[in-house]
């Protein structure tokens, strides 16, 4: 799995020109740290520094995509208590790098959940903390890309289904962008989430722009948007059953 994800991100996992770490000042610190303690205090230190630990692979999967699909200028922004951001100066030509750069950031999370959990079998008979950690960070991660893979926007796995619906009927994809926001937004409500109800008014702020920044891009062809449904699933399922179903029985 590691050797696929490599092979799928290759000229992109390292950057083509030197990189630089901006923000990182006494104020960055400060709310580096404390967006490393917040998460330590809500989940406990080893939940919490594999989570950090994730999110940051997760983030870095969308910028080597990025890279690959021509965006030198690709960066990734930690934002604390919220997770992260990957950013480029430029929208991406088509929708089928745009699809790419999107399953990239959950899918390279599949390498590093399944060599986790090979790693911590071994471990447990050397070093049972170690294993532990090991064992919890594959349930962290596979829970965390899950989570980014369902089908509410502006999570991952929205904008993939947007991207898909899209290649079949143009109108469909921005009804579609429309129907996973309120879904978003009803289940904040009902989780009585105020995090979940902050990522969904996100998404519904961002929806008009996004439709107009879609029509920009060349639609991905019907076949190739088929290929894009059987990754989006396999992804998913096997986040969900490499590590997230896991960790959902064991805290939820």
């Amino acid at each position: 799995m590691c050797l696929a994800t490599g092979y799928a991100l290759r000229g992109g996992l390292l950057a083509q020109r030197k990189t630089e770490i901006v923000g990182l000042d006494l104020q960055g610190l400060l709310f580096g740290g404390l967006s490393i303690a917040a998460a330590i205090w809500f989940f406990g230190p080893m939940v919490g520094l594999a989570l950090i630990a994730s999110v940051v692979i997760h983030e870095y999967g969308h910028v080597a995509a990025f890279r690959v699909a021509g965006h030198a200028d690709a960066r990734f922004r930690l934002i604390p208590l919220m997770g992260g951001v990957a950013i480029s100066d430029s929208l991406p030509a088509t929708q089928e790098k745009d699809f790419f750069i999107t399953l990239m950031g959950p899918a390279i999370g599949m390498g590093s959940m399944m060599l986790a959990l090979g790693l911590s079998g071994i471990m447990w008979s050397i070093s049972a903390p170690v294993a532990a950690f090991l064992s919890t960070f594959a349930m962290v991660t596979g829970a965390l890309n899950f989570f980014n893979m369902l089908p509410f926007w502006p999570l991952d796995g929205g904008r993939m289904l947007r991207v898909i619906a899209h290649a079949f009927w143009p109108p469909l994809g921005y009804l579609l962008a429309i129907a996973m926001s309120a879904a978003f937004v009803a289940a904040a409500i009902g989780l009585h989430s105020f995090v979940l109800f902050f990522f969904a008014l996100m998404g519904v702020q961002s929806l008009a722009s996004s439709n107009m920044l879609a029509k920009a891009q060349r639609p991905l062809s019907r076949k190739h948007a088929v290929l894009a449904a059987a990754a989006y699933i396999f992804t998913a399922a096997t986040l969900f059953f490499g590590g997230g179903y896991s960790f959902f029985m064991r805290f939820l």
